[in-house]
């Protein structure tokens, strides 16, 4: 299996896990052999890249979540609606329980017009996994995930010229953005008077997530442990799956490069216990990623070791497989997405 940027794509390649439209409903299912004009609706969706099997693969990319509930989630929360988005986000976190692992060692797929809604079932996933990793009670992932699942609801409160502006924002549009957390807590407060209780640490949470561990976030300049644990753990998991997406205005980083920029950020931005954490659940370098390796030679990633996971095993073009937990003398120099 090999991730492909989509301007590499030919006719005759075989997709190796589903594909979906921007009303979440299966565009190509997997073990779909590409056609030109399939190629074109991908690019026309705005993917940055999929899944290709290669000669002799035969499982699909696999996720941590099932396509069915992340499909639900998306669905839900386009629709606003708050209690099935928590029910749902209890159901996530009980997906991720079963899992086999909780690495994350692939790249996210979506298309650009649903990014607001994808987000946020990805930053849902990595925080409950953060959760995880510092020994959370079942009890406080269900409510971190409810938060996480809700964490950008007041987006919708942004003016949509904004939200899905094809450029950078003005700094007058940037005061505008600012003001999501305010609104989503609004949201979350108006859902109370309807008779529904909302556990207090998910609006802090949703209020939070853009306080930074120095105290030069937003809206209140909170520092250090002021912050709500739930807001710091959604924090890192939002910067990671923003700068690992692509939009219109910047593409995407590779994980390597975003996990550099959490570590050079912790103390300032981000919690450094989370950070650390975070570490020990994302491959830097996905499956099925091209790499670059010191000797000048290229692979694809093949498999990830779980206990180091900056050495992987690399697939190169002759078949050779390496594993650099052995190989000490090669390491990875760039992921070439």
């Amino acid at each position: 299996m090999r991730y492909i940027n989509v301007k590499d794509l030919t006719p005759g390649m075989i997709i190796a896990n589903n594909l979906y439209d921007n009303n979440e409903l299966v565009l190509l299912k997997a073990n779909t052999e590409l056609t030109q004009f399939y190629i074109d609706r991908i690019i026309g969706l705005d993917y940055d890249g999929i899944y290709i099997f290669d000669q002799g693969d035969v499982e699909k990319a696999k996720s941590i979540v099932s396509d069915e509930t992340r499909i639900k989630a998306i669905g839900k929360l386009k629709k606003l609606d708050i209690d099935a988005c928590m029910f749902l986000a209890n159901s996530i976190v009980n997906e991720i329980q079963n899992s086999d692992s909780l690495i994350i060692e692939r790249v996210t797929l979506s298309s650009y017009d649903n990014y607001t809604y994808v987000h946020s079932v990805n930053v849902d996933i990595l925080s409950v996994i953060i959760g995880i990793g510092l020994g959370l009670r079942n009890e406080e992932l269900n409510k971190l995930s409810q938060a996480a699942l809700l964490h950008d609801i007041g987006k919708c409160d942004v003016p949509v010229e904004i939200i899905n502006k094809p450029a950078r924002l003005t700094p007058e549009e940037y005061e505008e953005v600012k003001k999501h957390p305010q609104y989503g807590l609004e949201r979350l407060r108006a859902k109370e008077k309807g008779g529904d209780d909302i556990a207090a640490v998910i609006k802090n949470a949703v209020y939070s997530h853009h306080e930074n561990w120095d105290g030069s976030g937003y809206p209140r300049g909170l520092i250090g442990e002021k912050i709500h644990l739930f807001a710091r753990i959604i924090h890192v998991a939002d910067v990671y799956d923003a700068l690992t997406t692509k939009r219109a205005y910047k593409n995407a980083l590779n994980p390597a490069d975003t996990l550099e920029y959490l570590m050079a950020n912790t103390g300032i931005m981000f919690d450094k216990d989370i950070v650390s954490t975070f570490l020990q659940y994302v491959a830097p370098y996905p499956i099925g990623c091209t790499v670059l390796l010191s000797d000048g030679k290229q692979g694809v990633i093949s498999e990830n070791n779980r206990i180091n996971l900056p050495r992987p095993k690399v697939k190169l073009s002759n078949g050779t497989i390496i594993d650099l937990t052995e190989k000490l003398d090669v390491t990875i120099i760039s992921i070439l997405m």
